[in-house]
């Protein structure tokens, strides 16, 4: 079923929608403080690493529930960011590379969230939609790979969150966005650049931006709005940042995070004014 089409329903439960993702972010916060308060008393930098990944299962959980049979597009989200999760921790458990889990969870997200279709029919009418959301997961994949900040997840995510704000996105997607927020600070104190701290990072911001794009935009109605504009903001922040950091070394850590956030949401919201998109 095209995605255009599994948004029926949505707006109906925008007001409780709204309400859940309100207190979903004070979820994923705590999860995330507990699992690494965990990880350094216990001395373990596997659970450090989980503790990303974990509060953005959490906090979409609370928001949006775990389910297999979803009803809406963004129900898709919480079970990507936990198969994610599960994918960086059998790497790092492996030792296998993670470039091809990358790619395998690429495909498999953009099969997801595109509807997850069973047949060659149903694949063929949303075959355009998930080969843009395996390309974004990708790309997003691509972006966070080592070496990078620590804070890139971070920068993203309040990138994201920050466009999404300013192109006036329905209250539950700045919700989620903000939840995205707190995983990528969770994923910040992480010691060391995993897969388990890089998979569910990756895959939570691409399948929020596509999503975003297919539900909310119109570049799949050959227009463009705010929203579109607004969901490349949290890759050209992670782009960004190790850029400013090469030329002004002085620039790194959190300040190079807010900065490159700040840019890239100055720019999706300078480009929708420019371009006089709604």
């Amino acid at each position: 079923m095209p995605l255009s089409m599994m948004t029926f329903g949505f707006w109906e439960r925008e007001v409780l929608l709204a309400w859940q993702t309100g207190r979903a972010p004070i979820v994923a916060a705590v999860v995330a403080l507990a699992v690494w308060l965990a990880g350094r008393l216990l001395r373990s930098a596997g659970l450090q690493a989980a503790a990303g990944g974990l509060a953005l299962c959490a906090g979409w959980g609370v928001a949006l529930g775990l389910t297999i049979a979803p009803r809406m597009p963004a129900e898709r989200l919480p079970m990507l960011a936990a198969v994610a999760l599960a994918a960086g921790l059998a790497v790092d458990l492996s030792g296998r590379a993670a470039g091809l889990a990358g790619f395998v969870l690429a495909v498999a997200a953009g099969w997801w969230l595109a509807g997850a279709p069973h047949s060659d029919a149903a694949a063929g009418l949303v075959l355009p939609e998930m080969a843009c959301l395996v390309l974004t997961v990708l790309l997003a994949l691509r972006v966070l790979r080592a070496p990078r900040s620590p804070w890139s997840g971070a920068a993203a995510a309040l990138a994201l969150w920050g466009a999404l704000t300013a192109a006036r996105a329905p209250a539950s997607w700045t919700g989620l966005a903000l939840v995205l927020l707190v995983a990528g600070l969770g994923q910040a104190g992480a010691p060391r650049d995993t897969a388990t701290v890089r998979l569910p990072m990756a895959a939570g911001l691409a399948g929020m931006a596509g999503l975003a794009v297919l539900a909310l935009g119109r570049l799949g109605r050959g227009g463009v709005s705010r929203v579109d504009l607004a969901a490349l903001a949290s890759l050209l922040a992670v782009w960004a940042m190790p850029r400013l950091v090469a030329r002004l070394p002085w620039f790194g850590g959190l300040v190079g995070a807010l900065a490159s956030a700040a840019l890239a949401v100055a720019l999706a919201w300078g480009a929708g004014r420019l371009a006089l998109v709604h």
